[in-house]
């Protein structure tokens, strides 16, 4: 066990610096890299072509995701810097202009949709400005557009979290089927304990009676995403239940907000004038080329194959197996720009404009460009630490292995907690899956447990523990233009993350 309580003095130090202490995450990373790194050349006795292999894997990841938050970030400012997005602002107003209606409309619908054509954390770096600019707090949309986007994670870039973070585990069909079943039945309950928190969010700092009258709106909406996210993934798989849950309550949402319907006289849209429709049609065209091309290339197999062929990747680094890869015809930056393109041709943009859009992307990412860095570096050793000569496992899978060998017979209770941990480290559902998914099935397969629950546990944690993962904090926060407040996000997204996972293994312990 004394490998164990070494494996947590990074994360503590990570956590206690940005919470307690309330230390900016630009101060907190470095030094959470630093201890990892003494841990891993001192205790687990790795080289220093193992160092150097994990900085390579690093660069990597890096670079994929500072071109999503970057040009994702461009193309908002150019839509702003050429008034574009008036006409959007004009249409969303027409719905509703309360923060409350927004925070579902945007931080709810919108993100679980571009969760599951996306996913790579691109949700909350696009619905985060989009709030801010409608008038919410940075702090505010930041942790609104995180704690909503967890529901459609497991289910995220049309299924990657199960299909790859579950693939090398040997599982039967049917298996993976009843994990994936139960997974989207935990978060459709608990999408209304999520929506009603949002509410709370937004609400914290205004008039009392603000959350409690728009409880039921919350409801409907929770219901408008949940319920067909649900039969989705009942009856075709991990590969859609975001997507159409996602775009199922935008809709509905929109609809009846629109209408009033279980709205609050506050909160109900006065009439306002709007931009034409087909100006506000223009104005949409980037992000509807975004949008198209991003479902063809999850949804038409021969051409997701065609694009995901396009690889650019290192095989190995003097002996050490390197995982990382660039595809750049299928993650989601490619599609960011065309969207940028678009945008550039359709609005005819000048250079002028084009600078002060770039000005104001760089003044938003320059701090978080840091934090990435190191967070980024810190997993990547941690993933490639079981090259050591000490001939032990992992630092992550000595860290589950604890944790499994703590709590024994009530592990059902933490399962969700380490899918959560997998997460916090990585910033990746995917990755979690494929840190944790084998530890998860070997530890229900000696306890004699339900496999498939334990995995919907994996998967459920994975998913709630985007909200407090640094490098998802990191991009939404470098989006939004909120700097070195990373602590005070987890603070408000800590909670739910830890009533979900308690609660899903209550769940399934007295099922």
């Amino acid at each position: 066990m004394t490998y164990f309580w070494i494996t947590l003095v990074p994360f503590v130090a990570l956590f206690g610096l940005l919470v307690p202490l309330r230390r900016p995450a630009y101060e907190a990373a470095p030094l959470a890299y630093i201890s990892t790194l003494v841990i891993a050349l001192v205790v687990w006795q790795v080289s220093g072509e193992v160092v150097a292999a994990s900085l390579l894997e690093a660069l990597v990841v890096f670079v994929e995701v500072m071109l999503i938050v970057a040009l994702a970030l461009l193309v908002l400012n150019v839509t702003i810097e050429t008034g574009q997005m008036d006409a959007i602002k004009s249409l969303i107003g027409a719905i509703s202009r309360d923060q409350r209606v927004l925070a579902m409309l945007l931080g709810w619908g919108l993100v679980g949709f571009i969760e599951g054509i996306a996913g790579f954390g691109t949700p909350a770096v696009l619905a985060a400005p989009l709030l801010v600019y409608f008038g919410m707090k940075p702090l505010k949309a930041v942790a609104v557009a995180l704690i909503g986007n967890s529901t459609a994670v497991p289910f995220g870039a049309a299924g990657t979290p199960v299909i790859i973070g579950l693939a090398g585990l040997g599982l039967e069909e049917d298996a993976v089927a009843e994990a994936v079943l139960i997974a989207a039945a935990l978060h459709a309950v608990f999408a209304l304990f999520i929506t009603a928190f949002m509410i709370y969010v937004v609400t914290l700092d205004h008039e009392k009676g603000r959350f409690r009258e728009f409880l039921p709106f919350a409801m409907f909406s929770a219901l408008a995403f949940g319920i067909p996210y649900l039969l989705v993934a009942w009856l075709v798989g991990p590969e859609l239940p975001a997507i159409v849950g996602g775009a199922s309550a935008i809709v509905v949402i929109a609809y009846a907000a629109h209408h009033g319907f279980l709205l609050p006289d506050s909160a109900r849209a006065e009439a306002r004038e709007r931009k034409p429709m087909s100006r506000v049609m223009y104005a949409f065209v980037p992000f509807a080329v975004m949008a198209v091309a991003l479902i063809l290339s999850r949804t038409v197999m021969p051409l997701r194959e065609m694009l995901q062929s396009v690889s650019l990747s290192l095989d190995d680094f003097r002996g050490v197996e390197l995982s990382q890869s660039l595809t750049p015809l299928y993650t989601p930056y490619f599609y960011f720009g065309l969207a940028l393109i678009t945008a550039l041709l359709l609005f005819q943009v000048s250079r002028q404009t084009l600078g002060k859009a770039v000005a104001s992307t760089w003044q938003k990412l320059r701090v978080a460009a840091v934090v990435l860095l190191f967070i980024i570096a810190m997993t990547q050793l941690l993933l490639l630490s079981g090259n050591n000569a000490a001939e032990l496992p992992s630092i992550p899978e000595v860290l589950g292995q604890g944790l499994a060998g703590i709590f024994n017979d009530t592990f059902v209770l933490v399962s969700a907690f380490i899918g959560a941990l997998g997460s916090f480290m990585t910033g990746s559902a995917t990755v979690s899956n494929l840190l944790f998914g084998g530890l998860q099935l070997d530890t229900a397969t000696a306890l004699s447990m339900a496999v498939p629950s334990i995995l919907a546990l994996q998967l459920v944690g994975a998913g709630v523990g985007n909200m407090i993962s640094l490098q998802n904090i990191a991009m939404a926060a470098g989006a939004a233009g909120l700097e070195a407040r990373e602590g005070q996000v987890i603070r408000e997204t800590i909670i739910p993350m830890l009533v979900v996972c308690l609660a899903a293994g209550l769940l399934l312990l007295f099922w």
